[in-house]
């Protein structure tokens, strides 16, 4: 290399779609539809799963899972001093956060009681579907719904 850095081009773009892992593909894929307004793109198929499409078309596979272990994954990377943290594997974009809170809400899983305000970083909160599979949303500082 000279002096000067060379910068390699990103071979990776953007994240298409995402696996999750469901103990019900056909129960997961409704509450996912009702909850959070995905679409489902086609008829659930026995072992096969379902594919949801997300606001801005990218798929989220709901995938069946014996033994179902939630997405989720422990860290000391994310709390101060070192805390272990249950930290969520995917972060989704909403442009009206107060109403997927309020949707999460009435649905009955676990949601964070109130929606953070993280300055430049947006509103943000922390949920899990009914099977522990736990995201975070986020929604962009200034952006409808605050």
């Amino acid at each position: 290399m000279t002096a000067k850095t060379q910068t390699k081009k990103a071979l990776l773009k953007k994240i298409d779609c995402a696996y999750v892992p469901v103990s019900d593909p056909a129960a997961a894929a409704d509450w996912y539809e009702r909850v959070l307004g995905l679409k489902l793109r086609s008829p659930v198929r026995p072992g096969r799963g379902a594919i949801m499409i997300m606001g801005d078309g990218q798929w989220l596979f709901l995938l069946p899972s014996p033994g179902m272990t939630p997405l989720t994954f422990e860290t000391t990377g994310w709390a101060g001093e070192g805390e272990s943290f249950e930290m969520f594997p995917l972060c989704f974009e909403t442009e009206d956060i107060a109403a997927l809170h309020a949707a999460l809400l009435a649905s009955g899983v676990w949601v964070e009681a109130a929606i953070r305000d993280e300055g430049g970083c947006g509103l943000q909160l922390d949920f899990k579907d009914p099977d522990g599979n736990k995201y975070q949303a986020w929604q962009q500082p200034g952006k409808k719904g605050e």
